[in-house]
């Protein structure tokens, strides 16, 4: 997958094994994945497979599309080995499958991880194969079976049907509230700057005060317990508001 922005596109993976001794990577490129080579060379060898001794050619396709980081050295490493005949590819068409190797095979995180899984699920892929450290995020996207794995050993024998992959699942509502209160910055950190705190509550203020507006609008049926509902609702949103904020 490419990801443009909170959009990703769908990138699909050729390996042609032939006589000769060169490797072609085509399909705009640049220079992480063009380095991915020496990456997928030594993650094979350090787990007891090899790089194929012929000509290898890996286009990208859609080659109009250009290829950014080093998330394509595992599925590339897995298509030189199923070109290789190395792994079973009937599976292959049901994942997808991201990661960023090391030299000895471990996987590293990638970025990206929320669109290209809501897009898997879009295109319908059975599941997603990533590092583990990015399991959890995919995971909140339902409908889609997320696997986290450390090493492209794991990978390999879990398409060639030697081992079962865990599921990374996600109860979402479950997360949410456990952390509705926890903030990572919170305005009680900021030393000073009160005009700008005030003018970024005031802005919130306003900015809730019109949705409620536009809902208001959308109810209007004339009675008055709605508009009674509507006043209740801002009342308590406007309290969580002030106490996410630290307005004063």
């Amino acid at each position: 997958m490419a990801v443009q922005g909170v959009n990703a596109t769908l990138i699909t993976i050729e390996v042609n094994i032939t006589s000769g001794v060169q490797f072609f990577l085509v399909g705009l490129p640049d220079n992480a994945v063009k380095e991915s080579r020496e990456r997928i060379v030594s993650a094979l060898r350090q787990n007891g497979y090899s790089f194929p001794r012929t000509q290898v050619v890996i286009n990208m396709a859609p080659a109009d599309i250009k290829k950014e980081g080093a998330a394509y050295d595992l599925p590339m490493a897995i298509g030189v080995l199923a070109a290789d005949e190395k792994i079973d590819p009937e599976k292959l068409s049901q994942y997808v499958i991201m990661g960023e190797l090391s030299l000895d095979g471990s996987l590293q995180p990638i970025k990206g991880v929320l669109p290209i899984a809501i897009k898997a699920r879009e295109e319908g892929f059975k599941g997603f194969i990533l590092p583990k450290h990015n399991s959890r995020e995919a995971a909140v996207v339902n409908n889609l079976d997320v696997y986290g794995v450390e090493n492209i050993k794991e990978v390999v024998d879990f398409l060639n049907g030697r081992r079962e992959l865990e599921k990374t699942e996600v109860n979402t509502r479950e997360e949410f509230y456990n952390n509705i209160d926890h903030f990572d910055f919170d305005f009680s950190d900021v030393k000073g700057q009160e005009n700008v705190k005030r003018a970024h509550c005031s802005r919130r203020r306003a900015q809730y005060y019109n949705d409620r507006t536009a809902r208001s609008r959308k109810i209007n049926d004339g009675k008055t317990h709605s508009d009674h509902f509507t006043t209740t609702h801002a009342t308590r949103s406007i309290g969580n508001h002030q106490s996410t904020f630290r307005c004063r």
